[in-house]
């Protein structure tokens, strides 16, 4: 995009909103909607022109009232590309408050973003609801609006819609009235917010309701006959925002706090402020058919988008340049409450599998971005609602807290949140409330952190009774290490616990540095993970880890970072393969689920890597000899004494090993399945996922026709994408054909279209089918899912299962033709990680196949 293009897609300072009334009309069978508003706004300089944001708006009526004095504009003009529409009225509108009047008409689209239709059932008939969804520049797409975080307003929002139906939006209604066959309802003012935060929904709905200790009125919203799925996340949330107004000190704002069950939506939630709006099944639980690992799933949204009613909604980033304000915060504080909430969850261990290694992953790359990015157009924030955003966010954000303290921490947040209340802010001034209570140089340390893209390995030795730390860079692709030349320094918060049990703490700020070596015989660095850096270990001190693992005097969390950065520094060409897949040899006894996840995406890529190879018979029984004993130890049966993770433990090594093709595994698989399609009896839903998959890779077309059909008729969401990943699962290539061209069709929703093509791309057997598919069919994937959305830029990221130059080729010369909106970076990601994949294996591929000759040998 051109400068002069990126400084105009702001709008003018000189134009602020305070106050809108918005009155819709939405027509639920011809998708369409009517609406008029009265924008009271404040002119700072004298104007003849008015321009704001309006996308798929069709503007009648445009006047301006300044006292006693109106204008109607003689000009209304759309700028398509800028996503505004200029307002020029004959005469000038001075200087002072004004009220600008707009009538307009907009489509209710299927598109899932703005004000959109989504489809359900009652009693056998379908019907249509309107809901929204605005983050991050689609409130324009429902009325014309200044639609930037820091135009903040509040919002008098009226609905009139059909008497069968219930009207929600961010606060409670104050008056319904029919009049010409409609309801009108009318709600209370909001709170002073950003307009990607308003929302209405118009449904025909159930609900549960409860009120926290505090008082607020909590209810969970579902269409009909799902009441009893909502339960859990009612307890839920109103535990959890209890536990934050307690946490922040500062009592939830409004009187209500509504979360609505949508059947059609693209992300997990949207923290819309007193309306929260989720996917099903982010926040149904069912109690026959809901597994553990969902469960947990929906705790940690419902978490997350309740953190956000302070952290993002109370105080609002000033720009989308600081949306980790938002993300990263709520990624870290959903967490903390879902540990208050689910002690026995054992939840910190699980961040690191899902959030810190994630970050670590794509942070790894050239193709990455700094926490704080500067963004323009829509279609560039697209971009950066990633694991950068979020995950890597989150993870500085312990790192931050671990090196302040927990008092510190917390009262910071406080500090913070209570000066910038009904305002916006920017990064610097989290910085700066951390600072002032803890005394402590908080932006000096974090500047890089959220100003540069990537983290350091930080190498370690010893000589001379000193510990020899470096810091470098990391890239998973030595060749970006080569071409980047990066000379970024970190200041990294350095923790060493020795043997002798002794943590000793200090901040690495150079190149280079040594510090006297604790009493001990052998030396974690980071213990608990808490810094967000790799280790690479000399052999010497790598190697004395054998007997700690072997004896179990390491944490989780520190057994698990030994794995992980073991197999990244062998990506990055650092060490040889064969030292992670010795380490993995240390493993064979270990029971924690967190670790066990790890290990097996690890290995899962390894076997990505060398599927085309001679030995993946023999690395599939290395594999198997890993997993023998943790297969013999959870079993298919549950346990009485089954903790959380024992129970997501068993499915995920149920799941692995039958992947692999562990005989006896997939024979159970197989019954299972075939009494379930059958004869009709049910799989107990924590492992329903595994036997599904498992059944599906060895199964025949008679079991996909029946899981097909299963597919069709399911209602819960959750047990619809069990099945619809099973159905990509099958070897048989015609029948994944058949599941890529059912993706796109109507008996598929638009939101679970594109796992389900991701799906067959990450199935070896269909990973070329799928590419095609996409290449042949990628004018309907711009039309249905680009626009600026991230929806692509998942899709396009699954592609990093290939690892042939020819296929880094194809996937290159295609979008250099073929635009990607909204998903440019997640293709250069993609292309770099394949490269990655490719080097990898000219690499150490030889080294591989003679591992696998003799692991047995290092097995524990």
């Amino acid at each position: 995009m051109q400068k002069n293009s990126k400084k105009s897609v702001r709008l003018s300072a000189d134009i602020a909103p305070k106050r809108y009334a918005i009155k819709l009309k939405p027509d639920l069978e011809k998708f369409i909607f009517e609406g008029e508003e009265v924008i009271t706004i404040i002119v700072g300089k004298a104007t003849q022109t008015l321009t704001l944001h309006s996308k798929e708006l069709d503007i009648e009526v445009a006047e301006v009232t300044h006292g006693k004095d109106k204008n109607f504009a003689g000009k209304i003009s759309y700028n398509e590309k800028a996503e505004t529409v200029t307002l020029t009225f004959p005469e000038l509108i001075p200087k002072g408050q004004a009220k600008l009047k707009l009538v307009f008409r907009g489509v209710l689209n299927d598109k899932l973003r703005g004000f959109y239709r989504s489809q359900y059932e009652v009693a056998g008939t379908k019907r249509h609801m309107a809901t929204t969804q605005f983050e991050s520049t689609d409130a324009r797409r429902a009325f014309p609006c200044f639609d930037e975080p820091a135009h903040k307003a509040i919002f008098d929002v009226t609905l009139l819609v059909p008497t069968h139906t219930v009207a929600i939006s961010n606060t409670l209604p104050i008056s319904e009235e029919e009049r010409d066959g409609l309801r009108e309802v009318i709600f209370a003012p909001t709170p002073k917010m950003s307009t990607y935060l308003l929302a209405f929904i118009i449904g025909e709905f159930e609900h549960i309701e409860t009120k926290t200790k505090e008082g607020t009125l909590v209810r969970v919203f579902v269409t009909p006959g799902k009441k009893h799925q909502a339960e859990f996340a009612l307890e839920c949330a109103a535990k959890t925002l209890s536990f934050y107004n307690q946490y922040f000190d500062i009592p939830y704002p409004l009187p209500v706090l509504d979360m609505i069950a949508i059947p059609d939506f693209s992300a997990g939630a949207m923290e819309n402020w007193g309306a929260i709006t989720y996917r099903e099944s982010a926040l149904l639980v069912d109690p026959k058919n809901t597994s553990a690992a969902s469960k947990q799933w929906v705790a940690l949204v419902i978490a997350h988008e309740i953190a956000h009613q302070w952290f993002g909604n109370l105080v609002t980033m000033e720009w989308w340049t600081h949306l980790w304000l938002n993300e990263g915060f709520a990624s870290y504080i959903e967490y903390l409450a879902v540990d208050k909430l689910f002690p026995k969850w054992n939840i910190w261990t699980q961040f690191a599998y899902l959030d810190l290694s994630s970050a670590l992953g794509l942070d790894a790359l050239k193709h990455t971005h700094p926490i704080e990015i500067d963004v323009h157009h829509p279609s560039e924030i697209a971009e950066i609602f990633d694991e950068v955003s979020y995950s890597k966010g989150a993870s500085v954000i312990r790192m931050l807290a671990d090196y302040l303290g927990e008092k510190d921490f917390r009262d910071g947040l406080r500090l913070y949140l209570k000066k910038h209340s009904y305002a916006n802010a920017s990064t610097i001034y989290l910085w700066q409330a951390f600072a002032k209570v803890s005394k402590k140089p908080v932006e000096k340390i974090m500047k890089n952190w959220t100003g540069k893209g990537g983290y350091p390995v930080v190498s370690v030795s010893e000589e001379k009774g000193k510990l020899l730390l470096s810091q470098k860079r990391f890239f998973s692709n030595p060749v970006s290490a080569k071409l980047h030349k990066e000379k970024t320094t970190w200041t990294v918060p350095i923790s060493v616990l020795s043997s002798a049990g002794k943590i000793e703490k200090f901040l690495l700020d150079a190149s280079q540095a040594s510090q006297k070596l604790p009493a001990g015989s052998w030396y974690k660095i980071n213990p608990n993970e808490s810094s967000f850096f790799r280790t690479a270990y000399s052999p010497e001190l790598l190697g004395r880890f054998k007997i700690p693992l072997s004896k179990n005097k390491l944490s989780t969390l520190d057994r698990f970072g030994l794995v992980r950065d073991s197999f990244a520094l062998a990506e990055g060409g650092i060490v040889s393969v064969t030292d992670a897949l010795s380490l993995v040899c240390q493993y064979t006894n270990e029971e924690s689920y967190t670790i066990w996840a790890e290990l097996s995406g690890r290995l899962q890529k390894i076997k990505r890597l060398i599927q085309n190879q001679s030995y993946t018979e023999n690395y599939r029984q290395f594999v198997l000899a890993i997993f023998e004993k943790a297969v013999q130890r959870v079993g298919w049966q549950a346990k009485s004494s089954d903790g959380h993770e024992d129970v997501l433990l068993r499915s995920l090594i149920l799941g692995t090993a039958g992947d692999y093709g562990h005989s006896a595994t997939v024979a159970m698989a197989k019954k299972m399945m075939n009494d379930f399609l059958y004869k009709q009896k049910p799989v107990p839903a924590d492992i329903r996922g595994a036997v599904y998959g498992i059944a599906a890779e060895f199964g025949n077309e008679k079991d996909f026709r029946k899981i097909l059909a299963l597919y069709r008729g399911e209602k819960l969401h959750e047990e619809q994408g069990r099945l619809g990943r099973a159905l990509a699962g099958f070897k048989n290539k015609k029948l994944l054909s058949e599941v890529l061209t059912f993706a796109l069709s109507k008996d598929v929703r638009g939101q679970d279209a594109l796992s389900l093509v991701a799906s067959v791309l990450g199935n070896p057997a269909g990973s070329d089918l799928a590419w095609a598919f996409l290449k042949k069919n990628w004018p309907t994937f711009l039309e249905r899912f680009g626009d600026g959305g991230h929806q692509l830029s998942r899709l396009i990221k699954t592609c990093v299962v290939f690892s042939t130059r020819e296929a880094y080729t194809d996937i290159k010369t295609f979008f250099k033709t073929h635009p990607a909106p909204g998903a440019s970076r997640a293709v250069e990601q993609a292309l770099e990680k394949i490269d990655g994949n490719i080097r990898w294996l000219e690499r150490d591929g030889k080294k591989i196949e003679e591992f696998l000759k003799n692991y047995e040998k290092n097995l524990v």
